[in-house]
């Protein structure tokens, strides 16, 4: 009885907050345009106004308490780099049952068969997602997965036919790293069953060289990727902001995400593994931060001898990437 209550206040709470977000909204939009004012100022307003009121704090707090508890549920821990775990190419197929499966037999594995589960294979790993045939079964959003290895596709999104095949000749970085990230998912929640004997392992179920090679890819955008978190740390982002005459950039003490106690001023930046320029924050007073050669011997221009940065910008966005 007592947790019914409880429930039956919550929803009375919830009704009366709604009810009155949405008022309290109506009347901000009518006080911007009839009295131009900011609505942070209107905000901060009410808030003096309403702050005596028992039902508004409730319903205040309510609303801080729902909203943190549903950013905490839907929001994901950013990825970084040292965190995502090395795929192991070396699979035991004689333990726990595992099998050697041909293209051709695996394909009988699409869960279109009432006597076969239904398995998918990403990097030549087969995983059993048959627990899951709401999502792989027959007419299902990812039964395209289903009885082959569709490596590619997992990262690209081209579910044709010529997207849902193995190979990853031409990837980018991020795009390896996702499929990393697909195989850790498929290595923590499905059954691992066995490989598939065609690009990624051989007959006898050994990794092949394309699989080395393909991992070692992997490695690499994951190196690139810890570089780049460094790099984003020295030289963050611009702030950017686009318009019908055109465009501007500049810096402030939180652009590009990254809080420090300089702003800095903005300048193209060659990325040396794509070559090409990017809008970059660069500190422009004291000791530098980039750890360059050519910085160390300045004194009091922080990294702009940076050798990477190759155009001061006044301002105005042309053709930063």
């Amino acid at each position: 009885m007592e947790r019914k209550g409880r429930k039956k206040d919550m929803a009375g709470l919830m009704t009366k907050t709604l009810a009155g977000f949405a008022f309290l909204t109506f009347l901000i939009a009518f006080i911007c345009s009839s009295y131009d004012v900011t609505f942070t100022h209107v905000i901060h307003t009410i808030d003096v106004i309403l702050e005596e009121s028992e039902t508004y704090k409730s319903a205040k707090q309510y609303m801080t308490s729902s909203w943190d508890a549903t950013w905490q549920e839907v929001s994901i821990p950013s990825r970084k780099a040292e965190h995502i775990q090395a795929i192991k190419p070396e699979v035991d197929v004689a333990a726990g049952g595992k099998h050697i499966f041909t293209k051709e037999q695996l394909h009988f594995f699409d869960g279109t068969r009432d006597s076969k589960p239904c398995y998918l294979a990403i990097l030549g790993r087969v995983y059993n997602v048959n627990g899951k045939k709401e999502y792989y079964g027959p007419g299902k959003s990812y039964h395209h997965f289903a009885g082959r290895d569709a490596t590619r596709a997992f990262t690209t999104g081209d579910f044709t036919e010529n997207g849902l095949v193995a190979t990853t000749h031409g990837l980018s970085h991020d795009e390896l790293l996702s499929i990393r990230d697909w195989v850790s998912f498929y290595e923590k929640e499905y059954p691992l069953v066995g490989v598939v004997a065609d690009l990624y392992y051989d007959s006898e179920g050994q990794p092949t060289d394309e699989l080395t090679s393909v991992l070692a890819r992997i490695e690499k955008a994951n190196e690139y990727r810890k570089a780049q978190a460094v790099e984003i740390e020295v030289f963050p982002p611009c702030n950017s902001e686009y318009n019908q005459n055109g465009g501007r950039v500049w810096c402030s003490t939180k652009s590009g995400g990254v809080e420090r106690q300089w702003a800095g001023v903005p300048r193209k930046l060659l990325e040396p593994n794509t070559k090409e320029y990017r809008c970059a924050c660069v500190k422009n007073f004291g000791p530098g931060v980039s750890g360059a050669e050519e910085v160390k011997v300045s004194t009091n221009r922080g990294d702009l001898d940076h050798p990477d940065l190759k155009v001061a910008l006044s301002g105005v966005l042309t053709n930063v990437k």
